[in-house]
């Protein structure tokens, strides 16, 4: 496939920060795509360029994508990486070359005919049939919202069959908490992702909160700690109180025991592997344990964190690698190593929804996009419905 034009322009993420959109045209055919940004990054996350140097970046490098032909997504992506010529794209920027392996990845699926979740399912070997369980990141805490709990992410998991139902669901969760919080905490407050955000330092109460707002058995909790963002010198600071690896430990085994959870994601800092180690351990198949700073969707990493146990889950980002076809190997090791995979936003989204169609062509066990009180987060799921009614239509 020729490309006959890219052009690239900077937009506001969902924080109003700058990031970077490009349109791609073959011919009668043009997409668009657009990356996110994270606020609690790993430490080991691709490089990201300024959306300024990206402009100029793509204009050193666009002759060489016109004038050239490619017939696969990972012949596309090769191609860029070897320009690139880092192992961290420190050259051209995870950012740039991401939003220009998407935009090619759905431009070569219109090309052939294809909805974009078909083409990551044959490039996986799949026919896409099962929809994901949604993560629903309501109740917000740590880096993602000021003066509130000390844990990231208190996650509305739900477990139906139809990502309808699941939206359905979790809109009519986000009445019933605004309803409680005003009633018990006398004021509404929001966080980055469009979450509730409360004041207090007691790791339980989000999970308190939701938990007896729940009324149907297809749902779920999960957590999303980010504990290397509360961890320092080999102790976890959790609201005044100091814990050691052990007794951080303890209190996920206190809290699986009150609450319905699902998973917890990044239990433990990626500093203190064997607190993953432990934590497996102990739960066994009962929690997934989830990695996200600790594997950063890289195959090496990955491969690493499967060698020594630490994960039975990981987070697929793709803009912690950087480009569609690293993200597909790194979902091709994990699944094939029985790891549960959810495919993941980030804090900064913009309206771009191919990661529905990467979760749903991938058959992830979950899609997380956030709470659907912002039009970022809601576009993931709208999509993943719209391809339900293809899916529907077509069976």
């Amino acid at each position: 496939m020729k490309i006959s034009q890219i052009n690239l322009e900077t937009i506001p993420d969902s924080r109003g920060e700058e990031t970077i959109e490009v349109v791609m045209v073959s011919g009668d055919l043009k997409v668009t795509s657009s990356v996110p940004a994270g606020k609690s990054k790993g430490k080991l996350e691709v490089f990201s360029v300024a959306s300024a140097i990206a402009l100029s970046k793509l204009e050193g490098i666009k002759s060489e994508i016109l004038n050239s032909d490619f017939s696969q997504v990972f012949e596309f992506d090769n191609f860029l990486k070897k320009i690139d010529g880092t192992p961290d794209k420190l050259n051209l920027g995870g950012n740039l070359i991401l939003v220009l392996s998407i935009c090619f990845t759905k431009l070569l699926a219109k090309s052939n005919n294809l909805q974009t979740y078909q083409l990551v399912g044959e490039m996986l070997e799949k026919t896409p049939q099962r929809f994901p369980y949604l993560y629903f990141n309501l109740i917000g805490g740590g880096l993602h919202a000021q003066d509130s709990l000390p844990l990231q992410e208190y996650i509305l998991v739900t477990k139906f069959a139809s990502p309808s139902k699941g939206l359905e669901y979790a809109k009519l969760m986000v009445e019933k908490l605004r309803e409680d919080i005003l009633n018990n905490f006398g004021e509404i407050r929001t966080g980055d992702e469009g979450t509730f955000s409360v004041k207090s330092a007691d790791p339980a109460l989000g999970l308190e909160i939701l938990n007896r707002n729940l009324d149907d058995q297809n749902v779920s909790l999960a957590l999303d700690a980010a504990a290397s963002t509360f961890y320092n010198n080999g102790e976890y600071k959790i609201g005044e109180k100091a814990f050691n690896t052990m007794q951080l430990l303890d209190l996920y085994q206190d809290l699986s025991v009150k609450f319905p959870l699902l998973s917890i994601e990044d239990p433990f800092s990626e500093d203190d592997q064997q607190g993953f180690v432990k934590i497996c351990q102990t739960f066994k198949d009962k929690v997934w344990i989830i990695g996200d700073d600790l594997t950063v969707t890289n195959k090496t990493l990955i491969q690493k964190a499967i060698a020594e146990k630490q994960v039975t889950a990981v987070i697929i980002k793709p803009n912690q690698i950087g480009s569609v076809s690293e993200t597909l190997e790194a979902i091709k090791l994990a699944q094939e190593n029985s790891l549960k995979i959810i495919v993941s936003h980030r804090s900064g989204e913009t309206n771009d929804d191919f990661i529905a169609d990467l979760a749903f062509g991938a058959q992830a066990d979950g899609l997380k996009s956030g709470a659907p009180t912002q039009p970022q987060r809601l576009v993931k799921y709208n999509r993943l419905i719209e391809i339900e009614r293809e899916v529907r239509k077509d069976g």
